[in-house]
């Protein structure tokens, strides 16, 4: 963005946010749950968002060796295109949403390893959402970080802002 160049954008009150411009929602306390959304600058900041590609969920219990004659080898996948949480675990640093404009291409990394509850295809299908209402129904993901505290490790609104006005 240049210099001069103003977005308008909205922080909303009641969640946290990652200096990677994510949002974290508390969705049950007791499970440690949250839901992850990207924040409205962000959203403002890349412009009209025209493909949202969140992880591939796989679940390991369904592949079995014994599913597999001797003569066959079993696919082996295809590197990043594969790449995602396996059995519905996500490393920390691995690929969270990859994020399309007309003009760019931003990954976002998972800043936890954690278990991955429940993704939002309706993106995937309908970008629009995140465009709209990047914190209601452009929610991404529903998980369960492992040793990371969202309440702890992340930012107030307030202090978002002041991120913000620093970077």
């Amino acid at each position: 963005m240049a210099d001069g160049d103003y977005i308008e954008f909205k922080i909303v009150d009641g969640r946290k946010y990652s200096k990677e411009h994510l949002w974290f929602e508390v969705v049950d306390k007791d499970e440690h749950t949250f839901k992850i959304g990207i924040s409205d600058f962000l959203q403002a900041d890349l412009g009209e968002i025209v493909r949202v590609i969140l992880p591939q969920r796989h679940d390991v219990a369904e592949f079995s060796m014994e599913d597999f004659d001797n003569d066959d080898e079993p696919d082996v996948g295809n590197g990043a295109k594969d790449a995602g949480p396996t059995g519905d675990e996500m490393a920390e640093g691995e690929t969270l949403v990859t994020l399309r404009s007309a003009d760019e291409s931003l990954v976002i990394e998972s800043p936890f390893s954690g278990h991955v509850i429940e993704l939002n295809g309706e993106v995937e299908d309908t970008p629009e959402l995140v465009n709209d209402d990047a914190y209601g129904d452009g929610w991404l993901m529903i998980v369960r970080p492992h040793d990371f505290e969202p309440e702890e490790e992340l930012l107030e609104p307030d202090e978002y802002l002041e991120h913000l006005h620093d970077v």
